[in-house]
């Protein structure tokens, strides 16, 4: 190759660094690309989950309903599809899981074998039997 021809610049396209997705594949999720903000910790939100509450980019337990279930129900039905179940009341709680139902209706927690049931009858922190939602309690 000679010299670019006179009014004309050269240029030179350098190929990405690193491996390349499949053609037609989403890029590699980059928490430092243009145009991110740096405000790590802060939730940001990220679109609606299937049931309609607004999802975030971090699991905080804050919008996170939470049920227990000190009572032994076999079954507990709940207003929520994602939510987190912590067994007993504390200090009897199991480790805290998040639980998704998706498009089910019902999901068995896989500590403590509750049957969880999707009622659209119900709403917010209602519960059937009545009392089986925990509420976390707040930072002093």
């Amino acid at each position: 190759m000679g010299a670019p021809a006179a009014g004309k610049s050269a240029t030179v396209v350098q190929p990405p660094a690193g491996p390349q997705p499949a053609p037609g594949a989403d890029p590699p999720f980059d928490p430092l690309a243009e145009g991110r903000p740096l405000d790590y910790g802060a939730p940001q939100i990220i679109g609606r989950s299937a049931c309609g509450a607004i999802r975030s980019s971090i699991m905080a337990d804050v919008g996170v309903p939470h049920f227990q279930n000190d009572v032994g129900a076999p079954a507990i039905r709940i207003a929520a599809r994602e939510f987190m179940c912590i067994g007993a009341r504390p200090p009897f709680d199991h480790p805290h899981v998040f639980l998704d139902m998706g498009s089910d209706d019902e999901i068995l927690c896989g500590y403590c074998s509750t049957l969880f049931k999707y009622d659209p009858s119900l709403h917010g922190a209602e519960t059937v039997p009545p009392g089986c939602s925990y509420e976390t309690p707040k930072a002093a």
